[in-house]
């Protein structure tokens, strides 16, 4: 599974890339803390903080972080486009 969506992020960044955008892939992260999950969103939460734009992959509703990032992103009023 994690390769599987390694490869699903780097996909979307190098086609996110190819449009002109400067993407954060969350799977590149330098993820120094204890593996957890709560310890992989408070990383990735810090990197979209950051961000302008959120990019949402098709199957992100199946996933309880995208679902978190989606509403942090839509409640600081990012952009979001979907895959």
């Amino acid at each position: 599974m994690e390769d599987e969506a390694a490869v699903l992020f780097a996909a979307a960044a190098q086609y996110l890339f190819l449009m002109g955008y400067a993407p954060v892939n969350p799977m590149k992260l330098p993820h120094v803390h204890d593996k957890t999950w709560h310890s992989y969103m408070k990383e990735c939460i810090k990197a979209l903080c950051d961000c302008e734009v959120c990019y949402m992959l098709k199957n992100w509703k199946e996933s309880p972080g995208a679902i978190v990032e989606w509403e942090l992103a839509r409640k600081l009023g990012l952009t979001i486009l979907y895959e």
